[in-house]
């Protein structure tokens, strides 16, 4: 169950009378081409670069900076009752120096991406942006348009907890393999013999 900010909350319940300005905030860790340095950009929906206070996963606050006027965009989470892997797009203006830095100067692949949903109201945020999908990025393209066209960036983000109970595990039980996790393992000491048993112990 999510718990979100009252103050968000009754900005949400009063959109039906007074309509809603979602604000959408993109955390992204990539690592550097360069150094190999794990590197933090943030990303927000507004026209101007700005700091602020974000829900982290663990329930607390903590302070980053954010970049605006990349007309960021996030599509909506599917939320459902099973294991289907749902992922997210975050995409962003091409033009913008960084968004640029972001898809060519970093190295997204399993990058790990937050992001964060608030509301405008009366000028300003309605509460802390609050966290809305935590994932891996599993894919990104990059947009190069025809003239008078319209490019961009475009990450898909999968969930990081789906993506783990989905990996196949290609460690096998063998006794080779039990004594390389651990000198001395005797549990699969007779798995060979086992496998090439053709009578039923319990026949025997």
């Amino acid at each position: 169950m999510k718990i979100l900010e009252a103050s968000l909350m009754s900005s949400l319940q009063a959109a039906r009378d007074a309509g809603i300005a979602p604000v959408y905030f993109a955390w992204i860790e990539g690592r550097n081409r360069d150094t190999g340095a794990v590197e933090g950009l943030g990303f927000w929906s507004g026209d101007e670069d700005h700091g602020f206070n974000v829900q982290t996963p663990s329930g607390g606050l903590t302070s980053r900076a954010y970049i605006g006027g990349c007309n960021l965009a996030i599509s909506d989470p599917t939320y459902v009752a099973d294991w289907t892997d749902n992922p997210i797009t975050v995409s962003l203006s091409q033009i913008a120096d960084a968004a640029q830095y972001l898809a060519r100067g970093l190295d997204l692949r399993l990058a790990y991406v937050e992001t964060h949903v608030s509301t405008w109201d009366g000028g300003q945020l309605s509460s802390n942006p609050q966290l809305h999908w935590i994932g891996i990025v599993d894919d990104a393209q990059i947009s190069t348009p025809a003239a008078g066209g319209n490019g961009g960036i475009s990450l898909t983000v999968r969930s990081e907890l789906l993506s783990q109970m989905s990996t196949v595990n290609p460690a096998k039980s063998s006794d080779a393999h039990q004594k390389r996790r651990r000198a001395g393992d005797k549990f699969s000491i007779y798995s060979g013999m086992i496998a090439s048993r053709k009578i039923q112990w319990w026949k025997e």
